[in-house]
């Protein structure tokens, strides 16, 4: 079982460093005629935006993926704090840290500045005690001295390449670059993971809508989960992606998933915010707020937040 939550925990951290992309451009077509598109967006249809471009821009966007991999590419230093809590809200465990990413020609090195933790967050091992705070650790503060790369293709060969973990995650991120595959070796939850298969499609409702972020104009891809389908048929419950007008970075992106059966019960929350600077977007906040109910394990209600700093981007 352990090895399962693993498994799940590592692509729902995942989930945040990569887009939903569209299906085949035939499922595309389908799927414009099921789009909500509020009035700012329709009057800009007459002025000249085109809403099927841009739904094939979302389709075909890398900025998010790439801000994420530049967390281990640009020099930055970084603030984080995650905290665990019981049932009665009362807090258990936490833990802080500073640090900060270094870079020494074409390797890259995160050092940590201070670290704080209090409560029993770890066994007498010295492991962690707790998934969520096991995953957070391994995916945002990486050990040792690696290879700068922050190559949309680059980071796909380091998968290939890794471990069998590292493999595996690399085949759950297949979710995020083509949601119409089927991702049968997460249990329970695979099939509804396929946001935009032709099965799941019809239980969402999706909506292009303006709003703003960072004092920059964004087109916003919402997708919902419709009232009837919120139990049981659907993982993704709310998304919620804004693109910056001129560019189409994605500045912001949020989400809720949330599942419950008799094997597993998890609701979770993530939001990230990005901006741009110089020629990169990088992220400057990520917020999750997370419950997993486990059979036969403690039930993990954590939060944690991170933030970046103090970026250094060059060539």
């Amino acid at each position: 079982m352990r090895t399962f939550l693993f498994q799940l925990a590592a692509f729902i951290f995942q989930f945040s460093a990569f887009l939903f992309p569209f299906p085949g451009i035939s499922q595309t077509d389908t799927l414009l005629r099921h789009i909500a598109l509020d009035e700012v967006v329709i009057s800009a249809q007459a002025q000249g935006f085109d809403v099927e471009a841009f739904v094939h821009r979302v389709r075909n966007d890398s900025s998010f993926h790439k801000a994420f991999l530049n967390t281990r590419y640009h020099p930055h230093t970084l603030r984080s704090e995650a905290r665990v809590r019981r049932k009665d809200e009362r807090e258990s465990a936490a833990l802080f840290r500073r640090a900060r990413l270094a870079r020494d020609g074409r390797n890259a090195q995160q050092h940590i500045d201070s670290l704080s933790e209090t409560g029993r967050l770890r066994d007498r091992k010295g492991s962690f005690r707790y998934l969520t705070i096991e995953m957070y650790d391994d995916v945002f503060f990486p050990r040792g001295s690696f290879a700068a790369d922050n190559t949309v293709a680059g980071r796909k060969l380091v998968v290939e390449r890794g471990s069998r973990f590292e493999k595996y995650k690399g085949e759950l991120k297949k979710f995020m670059f083509d949601p119409g595959t089927e991702i049968a070796s997460v249990p329970f939850i695979g099939k509804k993971l396929a946001l935009f298969s032709p099965e799941m499609a019809p239980l969402y409702d999706f909506r292009i809508w303006s709003d703003s972020r960072g004092n920059r104009p964004c087109w916003v891809f919402s997708a919902v989960a419709k009232p009837e389908h919120r139990d049981g048929k659907t993982v993704i419950k709310t998304m919620d992606t804004w693109f910056d007008q001129d560019t189409f970075d994605v500045l912001a992106r949020s989400y809720r998933i949330a599942h419950a059966s008799v094997f597993l019960d998890f609701d979770i929350t993530i939001s990230v915010r990005n901006i741009r600077i110089g020629d990169d977007l990088v992220p400057v906040r990520v917020h999750y707020d997370g419950d997993w109910d486990i059979p036969f394990e403690q039930r993990e209600l954590v939060r944690f937040w991170i933030e970046y700093s103090d970026w250094i981007v060059g060539p």
